[in-house]
């Protein structure tokens, strides 16, 4: 990496804010097309949220990883919007799609504060993603509908751990080859 060329804003601890590297912004490219074609792909085969789910997480934790906070939020905010937008949710998740965004957010922060310890870091993350979601469900319950709350439970967790434990794979494997 050619420090000359790069621009970074950072905060204490290192934490990126953005990364405005070619690298970075072809990165967020990428992961940003990933995690929108994920849900489009996989929309229509049975039991979709496991394999979206875990797919779109492990994108997320590789952002947190790689990318700086802005870069990261572009990729957060985008699988549920598209999806959406596309007709591939159901309209009552309308009214938690900010909140996927957050909890996606959430996620990201969590792990990029936390990435040194890289299932430290994932297992937090997970656990803060599960929790904010559960409590937005629970919260809006009467506007979603019972059969579509059970998303925002329990599977969300078990999506975020093995999104969690896929994208430490990839990191793993990724250090593996830079060094």
């Amino acid at each position: 990496m050619n420090k000359k060329n790069t621009v970074a804003i950072t905060i204490p601890n290192n934490i990126s804010i953005a990364g405005f590297r070619a690298s970075d912004l072809a990165w967020t490219v990428i992961l940003t097309l990933l995690a929108v074609a994920a849900p489009a792909i996989f929309a229509h085969t049975p039991h979709n949220q496991w394999v979206t789910g875990t797919i779109v997480n492990a994108l997320l934790f590789i952002a947190g990883w790689r990318l700086g906070i802005v870069n990261a939020f572009v990729i957060a905010a985008m699988p549920s919007t598209v999806a959406l937008m596309r007709g591939l949710l159901p309209t009552p998740m309308a009214i938690m799609i900010p909140y996927i965004i957050m909890a996606n957010f959430l996620l990201v922060i969590v792990f990029m504060a936390l990435k040194k310890k890289l299932f430290v870091g994932m297992i937090s993350a997970s656990l803060v993603k599960f929790g904010f979601l559960f409590i937005a469900a629970m919260f809006l319950s009467a506007h979603i509908g019972s059969n579509l709350i059970v998303m925002f439970q329990w599977p969300q967790l078990v999506t975020a751990l093995a999104g969690g434990l896929v994208s430490i794979l990839v990191i793993k494997s990724l250090r593996s080859r830079s060094n």
